[in-house]
């Protein structure tokens, strides 16, 4: 399938319902939905589970951090990042990716644009149901977009819901990355940008 017929697909399934995004960081509320916008609408909707792991290449690993590759076609693609307590990501970009990261549980500050964003939205848990009370909130992160997070105790999880940009080969996120990186493991597996190397990382790495 071709980036144009999964567009016109993501359309048409999406063209009787609203999206509903919690948190986007759109230009204006105005601002039409785009075609990252109709993927992440179809595979929050349409997606069990199971997902639509691969056989080869399922799981990538970094500084304690596991990525599950949830889904795959194209430019698109899903990963799942479950990381451990006391994991710090310093603020950082993806120069060939555009995406929404969606909170999935556990205990995260996110970071955008040097602040911390959805702190209130993710924070507790459903006295029923023991599940995070914001899960299902996203951040969208663009290109240029400095963003990063802190994990607490229990550590968390969330999805990062992609489309590859400049003819660039869909790989781990965490490998097209401009900015201070997690340790030395991440420094030597980073493809695509220019990633720094810090001896000690602290949470003004995660908001500077």
């Amino acid at each position: 399938m071709s980036e144009a017929q999964l567009a016109a697909h993501i359309g048409m399934l999406c063209q009787n319902e609203k999206l509903r995004l919690l948190h986007s960081h759109r230009t204006t509320q105005q601002e039409p939905m785009d075609e990252l916008e109709l993927f992440l609408k179809w595979s929050l909707k349409n997606l069990n589970m199971l997902g639509m792991v691969p056989y080869a290449k399922a799981t990538w690993s970094i500084e304690g951090v596991t990525s599950v590759l949830m889904y795959r076609k194209d430019q698109y693609q899903i990963q799942m990042f479950i990381v451990p307590e006391n994991t710090i990501i310093p603020e950082h970009t993806h120069p060939n990716v555009d995406s929404y990261e969606v909170y999935v549980g556990g205990n995260i500050k996110f970071s955008h644009s040097g602040k911390y964003v959805l702190a209130k939205e993710v924070e507790g848990e459903n006295p029923n149901t023991k599940t995070a009370l914001g899960r299902g909130s996203v951040i969208r992160v663009k290109p240029n977009d400095k963003h990063g997070g802190v994990f607490g105790p229990g550590g968390g999880v969330f999805l990062s819901v992609q489309h590859w940009l400049n003819k660039v080969e869909p790989h781990c996120v965490a490998a097209d990355y401009t900015g201070t990186v997690m340790g030395e493991d991440h420094y030597s597996k980073v493809i695509c940008g220019k990633p720094e190397l810090k001896a000690t990382l602290t949470e003004n790495d995660v908001i500077n």
